[in-house]
């Protein structure tokens, strides 16, 4: 199958890809690239209000630790 890029460099994924299905992309060498799907994990967020800001919660409590190593990912 041969897949090309748009002016923008994005491809459509033939039909067992779904929207909104998660990928991760490995290069493994010149010009050459390995799509893999990932497993999405069920996800259960509530969103409250809280002093007028909107709150997303998923019930799993985190160390301050977990949420500045996260932070430091964040671009």
């Amino acid at each position: 199958m041969v897949i090309i890029a748009d002016s923008k460099r994005r491809i459509t994924l033939p039909k067992p890809a779904s929207p909104g299905d998660v990928f991760a992309l490995e290069t493994l060498g010149e010009g050459q690239f390995v799509l893999r799907r990932l497993e999405k994990p069920p996800r259960k967020i509530k969103f409250s209000r809280k002093n007028g800001l909107l709150i997303a919660s998923t019930g799993r409590r985190i160390t301050m630790a977990q949420t500045r190593a996260l932070m430091d990912e964040f671009p």
